[in-house]
């Protein structure tokens, strides 16, 4: 029992002796806690000097008349005026006309907000340059509405008209389109258009070149179009396939159909060999060979 007992009293005092050990080890002298508390102050004296430096650097980015815009580059306008782009800007300058303080993306919003702007890019040039490049919708066609012809772009985004006339352009008119932002309604637009550029394709392809005897083109059913030729007033169904078979079969029977239906209205190429024409208070159906 002796021998074991001195054994057993030191197993126990282990961890005692150990807590003990830990407890001094948190303790600290006066002059330690001193010395802390001195490193803390010192760490946020300097973290404030370091901001009030940053502070005064970026005032002084902001005020110094070496850095108000100066020069204004603005590049890739063809049918949009740089007035338009000047007028985007100067809302911004009202401001601000220091170049570090401008509000870069809010102004490249501002310039996409103008009707022929497809996307804008603008950066600074140092110390006072502003450059701003434009890249601008590309008309595929006119569009009719109500009262107005305009012209529209591959996105259905109608382009604002250039006084009377489009001079330089020479599209077929689009007929049920809808004018608007909605994403939905520009998706039914996009539909229609994509259903139009492929009849251009088609009518074009290898060297045809018979898109330029359109007039019009009526796009009211997204999953069928019709046309109105150059000098002609009969409107052809050409459905949503082979176009310029039917174009051609149109062509080349339009002269006898025009002779013999004097109120010639329509003429209807959707159907598997056969023909309905549409005259003033009459509708006769004729088969056709391939």
């Amino acid at each position: 029992m002796d021998r074991n007992f001195p054994t057993y009293a030191s197993a126990r005092a282990r961890p005692v002796l150990g807590q003990q050990r830990t407890v001094e080890l948190k303790k600290r002298s006066p002059r330690q806690i001193v010395w802390l508390a001195c490193k803390v102050v010192a760490g946020v004296l300097a973290s404030l000097a370091a901001l009030i430096v940053v502070a005064n650097f970026r005032s002084h980015l902001l005020h110094a008349p070496k850095f108000s815009i100066g020069v204004k580059e603005i590049q890739g306008l063809r049918h949009l005026s740089e007035n338009q782009v000047l007028t985007k800007l100067n809302e911004l300058e009202e401001q601000n006309r220091n170049l570090f303080a401008l509000d870069l993306d809010a102004l490249r919003k501002s310039v996409e907000l103008l009707p022929w702007v497809k996307t804008a890019t603008v950066r600074r040039v140092w110390p006072d340059r502003l450059a701003i490049e434009v890249a601008e919708r590309v008309p595929i066609a006119f569009v009719r509405t109500e009262g107005s012809t305009q012209l529209v772009d591959e996105d259905g985004i109608f382009l604002e008209s250039k006084g009377d006339g489009h001079p330089g352009f020479d599209f077929p008119v689009l007929m049920g389109l809808e004018s608007g932002f909605d994403p939905e309604l520009l998706a039914r637009n996009r539909k229609r258009i994509d259903l139009y550029r492929r009849l251009i394709r088609e009518l074009d392809v290898n060297g045809a070149g018979l898109s330029r005897d359109l007039s019009e083109v009526h796009l009211q059913d997204a999953g069928s179009l019709s046309i109105v030729l150059n000098d002609d007033t009969v409107l052809v169904h050409l459905g949503a396939d082979r176009f310029q078979e039917k174009f051609r079969r149109y062509l080349a029977m339009s002269r006898e159909i025009k002779e013999k239906y004097r109120l010639l209205e329509s003429v209807d190429l959707r159907f598997e060999n056969q023909v309905v024409v549409n005259a003033a208070n009459e509708r006769t159906a004729t088969s056709s060979g391939k």
